[in-house]
């Protein structure tokens, strides 16, 4: 069905187109964990753990996990690059594809059987000056874009005693002479009142066979354009003032559209992912970073811990397990141990 392209009046202003456009972490008991589930670190033992000894403030620190806390997790690492390829690469090819089907090149309306509809043009007021111009303008624009403009004028009184609108009018108009919903309507009205003012109207009815073409905004900045021209009474007439716009706009429209709507929704979708992807990897890999601490940790094989403090600074120290300070650095003194049948040191004397 015809809708409006848009239109306006001598006193009301102009109104837009009415129609349609171109369209891991857990963890419980005093523990915490890694990257994933089955890594696990506490301050207890637990079966599977293994004891680390690190030094912090000059004491000895025990921590009991089922993973080399000394060393980085690839794995996690590797998780991360996994999660890439598997969701974000198909949502990145997604969105670029969608981007892209968003610009389009408009077709030129075809005809059946290639029989070309008459341009029409009916001046009921006796108005037009250049009326060869125009049907010269409006033929250019049919050549263009395969859209068959068509302008009429009447008198004000032809439609305001039957219709609350011009755009009723124009729109009963259209059904009633132009089927194939592939023509643009131009309709202009007007009545000079007793003091001198001349109220004119006018209005744009389009087929829907033109939305690909006479996208919404293209329809808008026609309307925005013709209605300054007809309030420039001194420099044009009606029909220059329509001629004139069909030049203006003739040579555009065929230019390449951009559907904003879903272009700017698959950017934004692109953009959300983008970002839930960095601050995953960032997040990863703090996770996959050793702690400064655990890079000097040691394996701790007593079944008994004993611990001293250095002679020289006073640092407590695990005994059995330093030849020298881990403060300090000084010599420890040399003690007797007592082995068990696995050879693990049960006692120190």
């Amino acid at each position: 069905m015809p809708h409006s392209s848009g239109g306006g009046s001598h006193s009301g202003g102009s109104h837009s187109s009415g129609g349609s456009s171109y369209s891991s972490h857990s963890s419980g008991g005093g523990s915490s964990s890694g990257y994933h589930s089955n890594r696990r670190t506490s301050s207890t033992p637990f079966p599977g753990s293994k004891m680390y000894l690190y030094y912090q403030d000059r004491q000895p620190r025990f921590i009991y996990s089922n993973y080399d806390i000394r060393k980085r997790e690839i794995s996690g690492i590797i998780a991360s690059l996994i999660v890439l390829v598997i969701l974000f690469v198909p949502i990145f090819v997604m969105c670029i594809v969608g981007m892209v089907l968003s610009f389009k090149k408009p077709e030129k309306i075809s005809y059946y059987n290639n029989k070309k509809p008459d341009i029409i043009i009916e001046d009921n007021l006796g108005i037009f000056e250049d009326e060869k111009s125009l049907k010269r303008a409006m033929k250019d624009f049919f050549d263009e874009t395969g859209i068959v403009p068509a302008v009429i004028t009447v008198r004000n009184e032809d439609w305001n005693q039957d219709y609350t609108s011009l755009e009723r009018y124009a729109y009963h108009v259209y059904v009633d002479r132009f089927p194939d919903e592939a023509h643009w309507l131009i309709v202009y009205s007007e009545e000079i009142k007793p003091d001198g003012f001349n109220d004119w109207y006018w209005e744009g009815m389009q087929g829907d066979r033109t939305d690909p073409v006479l996208t919404e905004e293209r329809a808008n900045k026609f309307t925005e354009s013709l209605h300054k021209r007809l309030l420039q009474r001194e420099k044009y007439s009606v029909d220059e003032a329509i001629a004139a716009t069909f030049q203006e706009y003739t040579p555009q429209m065929m230019n390449i559209i951009m559907n904003k709507i879903l272009f700017f929704s698959f950017l934004v979708t692109l953009l959300i992912f983008g970002g839930i992807l960095a601050y995953s990897q960032a997040t990863s890999g703090t996770k996959t970073k050793v702690p400064e601490q655990y890079k000097k940790a040691q394996l701790v094989n007593l079944t008994a811990v004993y611990q001293e403090a250095c002679n020289y600074c006073g640092g407590v120290y695990i005994v059995g397990m330093h030849t020298e300070c881990p403060h300090c650095g000084a010599a420890l003194p040399a003690h007797h141990y007592t082995k068990d049948a696995n050879g693990n040191i049960v006692q120190i004397m």
